[in-house]
């Protein structure tokens, strides 16, 4: 057995993988998918919403709910069906925790029943809110190249 520090010299190159160009890339990816993730308000199912050719993005509010109503005229709030009473306790809970200034946004499906989309708005006045909205998307025009 040998006790001396004698090292064997390597006169090949180096190889090693430098992780840290892919932790950054993956980083920023990251950053950008979180970001434009914010930018998308959506009742959490699938809704096919209405077309207006008057219809137009509203100045940005502090903080906006979305309550959505599929082609049955079920309410869905953050991505889960809920009944007309469930509606009402988290639309209150949300009124006694963030306070009435919220923007409501109503997402009702083409298909769904005029009355729910009533009903939805009256039960978000009824918890105090008084900014309601109704989503639309834009409607191309008919002279417009449409890709």
């Amino acid at each position: 057995m040998s006790l001396s520090r004698r090292h064997k010299s390597v006169n090949g190159p180096k190889v090693e993988i430098n992780v840290v160009p892919l932790v950054d890339v993956s980083l920023v990816l990251l950053i950008i998918f979180m970001v434009t993730a914010t930018f998308i308000k959506s009742a959490g199912m699938h809704i096919r919403l209405p077309s207006s050719s008057a219809a137009h993005a509203g100045e940005k509010a502090n903080r906006e709910l979305v309550v959505g109503i599929d082609s049955g005229g079920t309410f869905i709030w953050q991505g889960a069906q809920v009944a007309d009473g469930k509606l009402a306790a988290a639309l209150q809970g949300e009124a006694r925790t963030s306070g009435t200034e919220s923007r409501i946004i109503v997402q009702g499906d083409t298909r769904a029943p005029h009355g729910r989309v009533v009903r939805a708005m009256t039960i978000a006045q009824e918890a105090g809110f008084s900014r309601l909205v109704i989503a639309a998307q834009k409607e191309a025009r008919k002279d417009e190249y449409v890709r």
